[in-house]
């Protein structure tokens, strides 16, 4: 497992960024990047580490610091793997809806389930 963020604008992924199972570093270029797009960037959406389907502090501190820093409000997701939570200004809400890059963010984050049994066929011996 580890945590994935997406920069969503509308129905793309503007941005991919990549962190360890309990954490994505903060990076010079993501904040340059949301700066840089804080008019079209709808969501911005990561992942946690088993079902904790809420904000830790320090998504909210960042949530918080993001906000004031760029004058906007956005729509901040947390996905799980069966979860998926949306916050914008004050409000919470579990969210039923599932926009095409919730599954990649998942296999990204927990990998890929496996759906089915690879079976490899005996060789039979030579004669």
């Amino acid at each position: 497992m580890r945590e994935v963020c997406f920069l969503v604008v509308q129905d793309k992924i503007l941005r991919v960024y990549f962190g360890s199972a309990t954490s994505i570093p903060d990076e010079r270029e993501r904040w340059d990047t949301i700066w840089e797009h804080r008019d079209k960037i709808t969501e911005i959406v990561h992942s946690h580490p088993g079902e904790f389907l809420d904000f830790s502090r320090e998504d909210l501190t960042t949530m918080e610091a993001v906000e004031a820093g760029t004058g906007k409000t956005f729509t901040w997701s947390i996905v799980t793997k069966a979860g998926f939570r949306s916050r914008k200004g004050s409000q919470d809400h579990q969210r039923e809806d599932t926009p095409w890059w919730l599954q990649l963010i998942r296999r990204l984050s927990y990998g890929e389930p496996r759906t089915h049994k690879t079976i490899r066929k005996r060789k039979e011996p030579k004669a």
